[in-house]
């Protein structure tokens, strides 16, 4: 299934779908790169598309849409957050509420979402915290990756060629 297809199908955000990285605000759009562009299909500002929806919850910022084959995508989830050590459990809240909207809501979003690291923290500042510390570690068993001041978004096959810029 294409992204824009699962974003379609997805009540809350049917409208909400953009062209390759167009829904990602500009001063996060600038945090993150991609060797190939022409392998992201879209993306969507998840954040912006449901906040009246779900006043006071702790939703995710973006979805993009990675294309896999011909016909089918992959779709990874980054938020753009301060990265303190206090700041984890705020986070581990969000793919909480995340998944659980997957789940519910968007469940062809939650089909092509991809299963190795879908959840990318990008950090809005430095990174105030060690990967070794015990709050790398909920993040990791919660499915997030350490956060990043730059996000290299991965669009080969098998993750080959790509890498996280720290």
């Amino acid at each position: 299934m294409r992204f824009q297809d699962a974003v379609a199908n997805s009540n809350d955000v049917r409208h909400c779908y953009r062209d390759g990285l167009q829904a990602v605000l500009e001063r996060d759009r600038n945090r993150m790169s991609c060797q190939d562009t022409r392998k992201i299909t879209g993306s969507l500002n998840l954040d912006a598309a449901v906040a009246g929806l779900y006043p006071g919850q702790p939703c995710w910022d973006y979805g993009i849409g990675i294309k896999k084959t011909e016909f089918t995508d992959k779709a990874i989830w980054v938020e753009v957050h301060p990265a303190d050590a206090n700041q984890v459990q705020k986070m581990i809240d969000k793919v909480t509420w995340l998944k659980n909207w997957l789940d519910n809501k968007a469940q062809d979003l939650m089909t092509i979402t991809d299963n190795d690291f879908p959840y990318v923290w990008v950090a809005s500042g430095r990174v105030s915290f060690q990967r070794t510390s015990p709050q790398s570690k909920r993040l990791a068993l919660a499915g997030i990756t350490f956060p990043t001041k730059h996000y290299r978004i991965k669009t080969r096959q098998g993750w080959r060629g790509c890498s996280l810029v720290i």
